[in-house]
């Protein structure tokens, strides 16, 4: 079991930060493949590292629609949901300091 991904990418983010808005629901592939705009294959393999990390757990749907494949759900850990808000929150681009000069309000004799 490792502490976390080892490499920190905007594609994790992204998986990370829809994992995270789905609160406690879970979301199988195809909606974080639409939450993030990435492709299958950099989804599945981000999952795949998370779940190696146990930083997100999956399981397969039980009853598939006929004639559709079964979905495989995937949920951020209790673990994953600390360790991804720090990841996120470390990560996040710092704002800019203002350029905009400071007013001086004051009292002016006329």
């Amino acid at each position: 079991m490792s502490d976390g991904p080892v490499r920190v990418t905007g594609p994790l983010l992204a998986v990370l930060a829809a994992l995270l808005d789905a609160d406690d629901n879970e979301l199988h592939g195809w909606a974080i493949m639409k939450a993030t705009g990435k492709s299958g294959p950099t989804i599945y393999r981000i999952l795949e590292r998370l779940a190696e990390s146990r930083w997100v757990t999956s399981r397969w749907e039980e009853d598939a629609e006929p004639g559709k494949p079964r979905r495989r759900y995937y949920r951020l850990t209790p673990h994953g949901v600390t360790s991804a808000r720090d990841l996120i929150a470390a990560r996040r681009p710092k704002p800019a300091p203002s350029t905009r000069p400071r007013l001086a309000f004051g009292w002016c004799e006329a």
